[in-house]
């Protein structure tokens, strides 16, 4: 079974249907780019995988579990489940450390001590050690999105959602937080990305997912992809994102 797998999934909010009949399966390791314009429905996928959003029809399934069966331990499947957002969600008085462990200690019961070993470490993967007793709110919006990745981490999640994380940020920010995601696909962590960084998605995606009219319109490795596009849709989307 794909460590993933989306089956004829339905995402409706009233009469707008914002999902249509969405299948898509991710094995263990694969690093997925998923584009398309704005409100194609990029963003409600992530939520619907990890039981943010409810689906109304379709099933998905992430490691073994159920999602859409209204029985799921979702808070069980999301300590598993990392997800990003473009905001960071950080509580701007309390330190980066306090920031980290509060999920370990909470929601794990792990030991303080212990938490806070996983929080320097996780901190180390992202390049911020030296931040540990900042506050948040002293941080730039790069440092404060790696700080948003390192909480994830330090859940030890098997897979990571990503939702426009870059999207926020000013140019020169964007890099520092690639990095780490490029970083994160060396050392073998399942992604999921909505992302507008197009040559980003074409280095470090092992497929990249055309999501258009809340459907995935078109699919492949990253480097056919964005060579030989099949429909006139993802061409055109291309061609107005690759200047």
């Amino acid at each position: 079974m794909p460590f993933v797998e989306l089956k004829s999934v339905v995402k409706r909010y009233g009469q707008n249907t914002v999902l249509q009949d969405v299948d898509l399966s991710i094995e263990k390791g694969e690093i997925i780019a998923v584009i398309g314009r704005s409100g194609s429905g990029k963003s409600t996928l992530l939520r619907c995988i990890n039981g943010l959003e409810p689906v109304q029809s379709g099933e998905v399934w992430v490691d073994g579990v159920a999602v859409h069966d209204p029985r799921a331990d979702l808070r069980a499947l999301r300590t598993h489940v990392g997800i990003v957002f473009q905001s960071f969600n950080l509580f701007p008085h309390l330190t980066v450390e306090r920031n980290i462990t509060l999920g370990p200690t909470i929601v794990k019961g792990m030991p303080a001590a212990e938490a806070a070993k996983l929080a320097l470490a996780a901190l180390r993967k992202v390049g911020l050690e030296e931040k540990i007793h900042a506050y948040a709110d002293e941080l730039s919006g790069g440092q404060q999105q790696r700080v948003a990745i390192a909480r994830s981490l330090a859940m030890s999640p098997n897979i990571m959602l990503f939702d426009e994380i870059t999207s926020a940020l000013d140019p020169e920010l964007v890099g520092e937080v690639l990095r780490v995601l490029e970083e994160m696909a060396r050392e073998g962590m399942t992604m999921l990305l909505v992302t507008h960084e197009m040559n980003f998605a074409r280095r470090v995606a092992s497929r990249v997912v055309f999501m258009n009219q809340g459907k995935v319109w078109e699919q492949g490795p990253a480097k056919e992809f964005f060579a030989t596009p099949k429909t006139e849709e993802l061409k055109s989307f291309l061609s107005s994102v690759l200047h």
